[in-house]
């Protein structure tokens, strides 16, 4: 997924989770793509990845707990101020009950609670934990309260138990947060039909007629009219992998259809 990113702020917050390792795939993709990465971690997540691993990725000094300065701009205030967009990856079923309370008991809360532009979560949680009907109701307080949400994955979670809650992966995550960083008022919930890729047209159970096309302008433009907020359909004979989960995909072999 390509983009740039050049002059863009992001925020990472990170808390303790099992999956905290994975903001560090998330930071390095949004370096890559030529964003500025901050990073404010939690008490706990500071038990999983050190601070200075998210120094080494982003070239930025961590707000932590220990590091936070008022002679500077590495504090819960100022370092909002400079940053598009806050994401919170993974997000933990107590920072998400503790974040729709308003609640804030530490650096990365007191952050989130003076940020006033978009906000992306992903959870990251055993199942039941996130099923409890108080971690349920927080997701759709946040949710109306326009936060955008990841949803977490299906799959065998680290303590064993199979089911939702593992967190989303890093691609899918930072398509999400361009999304909520491009989002267009002109394109919110349109729907738009994107076509690409060449078809196998059949002359007889041997033989067919096709062209070498390769549906990567189809797909670039797939993934700019998803970051613009817009709700896609793309039919294609082509690879899909790597496109954002809410693009809904229809693969054609023919001109015909399936």
């Amino acid at each position: 997924m390509q983009f740039d990113l050049t002059g863009k702020n992001i925020l990472l917050g990170v808390t303790g989770s099992i999956s905290a390792y994975k903001a560090c795939d998330i930071a390095r993709l949004f370096v890559k793509a030529g964003a500025s990465v901050h990073v404010v971690m939690t008490p706990a997540a500071t038990r999983f990845v050190s601070a200075l691993t998210f120094e080494a990725l982003t070239r930025n000094p961590v707000l932590t707990e220990e590091s936070e300065s008022w002679s500077s701009d590495l504090n819960h205030i100022e370092i909002g101020k400079k940053c598009d967009i806050f994401l919170i990856a993974p997000i933990t079923a107590n920072s998400i009950n503790k974040l729709s309370k308003g609640v804030a008991d530490n650096i990365l809360l007191q952050t989130a609670l003076a940020f006033t532009r978009p906000i992306i979560i992903a959870p990251a949680a055993n199942t039941q934990m996130l099923k409890n009907h108080y971690t349920a109701g927080s997701l759709k307080m946040l949710a109306v309260n326009e936060y955008h949400i990841v949803n977490p994955q299906e799959k065998l979670l680290a303590c064993g138990d199979i089911g939702s809650g593992a967190l989303a992966d890093p691609e899918e995550i930072v398509a999400q947060s361009i999304k909520a960083l491009f989002s267009d008022d002109f394109w919110q919930d349109r729907r738009v039909v994107v076509t690409g890729g060449g078809t196998r047209e059949k002359i007889d159970e041997v033989r067919y007629l096709s062209n070498y096309s390769s549906g990567k302008m189809a797909k670039a433009l797939v993934l700019a009219l998803h970051s613009k907020g817009a709700d896609v359909c793309y039919i294609t004979s082509t690879d899909t992998a790597d496109l954002p989960l809410d693009v809904y995909v229809i693969k054609v072999e023919s001109a015909k259809g399936r």
